[in-house]
């Protein structure tokens, strides 16, 4: 048996990235990376056990069900709703291959209501980003970071001096690079950052479970990023289109502090000072059953 995880030949997110790296914590080693999204196609001579911890998937007849080359340990679990992949996820084919690999750990509520209406036995498992480790030292001089959210308007205390980043790569970037960018970003979070502020769900969850303050601008209705709710981080609505503009006319005029006084009562209620949260307990119960299931895969392949 081989171990392996993912690589993203269709994805310009960072964020996959980091959650295969979240992933391939759990494994002894990594044989092989195999694409996330073209696993109904793998050949391989040996068996590959993957934690299909993540999203899936951008073409789903491609991707679902797995070859009978892949082992699978679904924790992380998420199933789009968009461009019939529910539809086909939700298939009698794909159904019974779910229930040949149960439980199914789900990274969200609406994915496991979908698997649970199925017959399929599922928990809410959250994601494996979630089980990077806390950070033991604290910035002495942290910075801001503005993670693919500086095109909005933040405060200028905060904006000053802060580090502008975006987990959006180019195409000609090559799996190992991203792999190793993804590293390098989870590090710079976790020396430099003493607050992020983000639309990136796999910036957030790594740098919560680091220990670090994070703000998180997105759809409060969104179920792909749910889970934030339950972890007790507030989602702040994205600013429109007229907010960005009177802040920017008010700005070029040297006004923006009149945007601020009203923007802060009327329609920009943000919390620009929060405080890290603790999600030990909670992740040292993650890394538990993800071991389990480890366990367990291995002896059923070996009997």
């Amino acid at each position: 048996m081989k171990f392996s995880s993912f690589k993203y030949n269709y994805s310009r997110n960072l964020g996959d990235n980091i959650q295969s790296l979240a992933a391939e914590q759990f494994l002894p080693q990594i044989d092989k990376r195999l694409d996330r999204d073209s696993l109904n196609g793998i050949s391989e001579n040996e068996a590959h056990l993957i934690i299909m911890n993540g999203w899936f998937s951008h073409f789903p007849l491609k991707c679902f069900p797995p070859s009978d080359s892949i082992l699978p340990i679904f924790i992380g679990f998420h199933i789009s709703y968009g461009n019939d992949t529910e539809k086909h996820f939700l298939s009698s084919q794909c159904v019974n291959y779910l229930k040949c690999h149960e439980p199914i750990g789900c990274r969200d509520k609406r994915t496991m209501r979908l698997l649970a209406a199925k017959g399929i036995k599922v928990f809410y498992s959250k994601c494996l980003t979630l089980t990077f480790p806390k950070r033991e030292i604290k910035p002495k001089n942290g910075q801001v970071f503005l993670v693919d959210a500086a095109h909005f308007p933040i405060p200028q205390f905060l904006r000053q001096n802060a580090v502008t980043i975006s987990h959006e790569t180019d195409d000609i970037w090559g799996d190992e690079l991203k792999v190793l960018m993804g590293k390098k970003l989870l590090e710079i979070y976790k020396k430099q950052a003493r607050l992020v502020i983000t639309t990136r769900l796999h910036c957030a969850l790594p740098c919560i479970a680091m220990g670090i303050p994070v703000i998180f601008f997105g759809n409060p209705t969104e179920d792909r990023i749910s889970l934030l709710n339950d972890l007790n981080i507030k989602i702040n609505t994205l600013p429109n289109k007229w907010i960005k503009i009177s802040y920017t006319i008010l700005k070029r005029i040297h006004l923006e502090k009149i945007f601020w006084k009203a923007a802060t009562r009327l329609f920009y209620n943000v919390n620009w000072n929060p405080q890290s949260i603790c999600i030990e307990r909670e992740k040292i119960k993650l890394i538990k059953i993800t071991q389990e299931l480890i366990i367990n895969k291995t002896k059923s392949y070996r009997l």
